[in-house]
């Protein structure tokens, strides 16, 4: 029954109006900081959400899912494992690559670059090449003879176009009468793709898997097979079951484990970029400490009458503490709220102050975005929730504890 009466005690001194202008002035500002922190911090974690989504997928949709190799990086029999690997449901397709590295001339220029050799029939199913040439056919790489397709800022740095005639220097040494000389073979640019990341538009170039085989002696043999999955997160559960093949000493390797690095130094930004900014929730909190006293202060002689009357000092301490979640919850809900609003119409945000800055915020060049990307996560909402509500908590623990030392003769007797 106490626990209902402090409940309504609490509730009734937020509403009362007989606080002072000043207390009610420090309330409403803990509610605000709290709501403004929350909204700041669903707003970045959406916007980083988005990102890494983004840059997950741009980087996968180049180095596939899945790797399938052996030891040297050198695949024996692929045919026959593509074939077994085709029949996991939750494999949606595969292909075959040989991959080295070249030096690229043209011009008087010389570059040095990833080689790939592919067949364009199964490549389009397991990465977004196909989707990403800008000029000319992808398909010349496999019907006609010595056809390459570079990326664009490749393109740029050696200025070649359509048609123009490269030469790929292959670090594999010919002996003729004349002595040893490096592996030259002549290729025509017949496709230019641009995929957004430097990396692969100035470093990466594809030809056809047969001619790969021949500059690399690699015989029937390939360095390896791309597997996309139908769910990228079931890529463990894959990799374990094609471990599992008998007689076979496969090395698998993933894309968690491909780009390790790269997206564990994703997770730690996020995790850094929430702690930063769950700094100024936690500063925001402090307001109800400030507010809570205040009201413990003016309420002195009320807490008095409640102990006189008979109400122990827990339910004493449970009046502010709900003071303190009220405050808590309140922030969070409105914080929610308008973090969601933001976070749902930042497209529209952006794209309006761009038209009022009269340019654009994102550099596609450098960020390999043009748009900025939102995803919202339920448990991202979760916890900024439950972590602010524990704030507010701990925030109101030492006014109520101070309420509720309150020795009611003392006070009495003062009035």
């Amino acid at each position: 029954m106490m626990k209902y009466i402090s409940f309504y005690i609490a509730y009734k001194y937020l509403r009362s109006k007989k606080s002072s202008r000043f207390t009610s002035i420090i309330s409403k500002s803990s509610v605000i900081g709290i709501s403004l922190g929350i909204s700041a911090i669903i707003v970045v974690m959406s916007i980083m959400n988005g990102f890494h989504s983004e840059m997950r997928d741009k980087i996968l949709s180049m180095v596939s899912h899945i790797i399938v190799t052996e030891e040297n990086y050198t695949l024996k029999n692929w045919d026959k494992l593509k074939f077994k690997i085709d029949k996991n449901k939750l494999v949606a397709n595969s292909a075959p690559y040989v991959e080295g590295q070249a030096m690229i001339s043209f011009g008087g220029n010389v570059h040095g670059i990833q080689v790939k050799g592919i067949i364009p029939e199964y490549e389009k199913n397991v990465t977004s090449l196909s989707d990403n040439i800008i000029e000319g056919d992808f398909n010349n790489v496999g019907l006609k003879p010595y056809q390459i397709s570079i990326g664009i800022d490749l393109a740029k740095k050696m200025n070649l176009s359509i048609g123009d005639k490269i030469t790929l220097v292959i670090p594999r040494a010919n002996t003729t009468l004349i002595g040893i000389v490096p592996r030259l073979k002549r290729f025509e640019v017949g496709s230019i793709f641009k995929f957004g990341m430097q990396q692969y538009d100035k470093n990466l170039v594809f030809i056809d898997i047969y001619e790969a085989q021949t500059l690399y002696d690699m015989g029937n043999n390939v360095t390896g097979l791309r597997l996309k999955l139908n769910d990228l997160f079931k890529a463990k559960k894959v990799s374990n079951s094609i471990n599992s093949y008998p007689n076979t000493d496969y090395i698998v390797i993933d894309w968690t484990m491909m780009n390790k690095n790269f997206f564990n130094a994703l997770k730690m930004e996020k995790t850094m970029l929430m702690l930063l900014m769950f700094l100024i929730v936690l500063v925001a909190t402090f307001n109800i400490i400030s507010s809570l006293f205040m009201v413990v202060s003016e309420k002195k002689t009320d807490i008095a009458i409640l102990k006189t009357i008979g109400m122990n000092s827990k339910n004493i301490m449970y009046i502010f503490i709900l003071q303190g979640a009220f405050l808590g919850v309140t922030g969070i809900i409105l914080g929610l709220g308008i973090g969601l609003l933001i976070s749902l119409n930042l497209d529209y945000i952006v794209a309006f102050i761009e038209y009022i800055l009269g340019h654009s915020l994102i550099n596609s060049d450098v960020y390999m975005i043009s748009t900025v990307p939102v995803k919202v996560e339920v448990k991202d909402l979760l916890y900024v929730s439950i972590i602010s509500f524990i704030f507010a908590l701990i925030a109101a623990v030492y006014p109520a504890i101070k309420a509720s030392k309150t020795k009611p003769a003392e006070v009495l007797k003062g009035n």
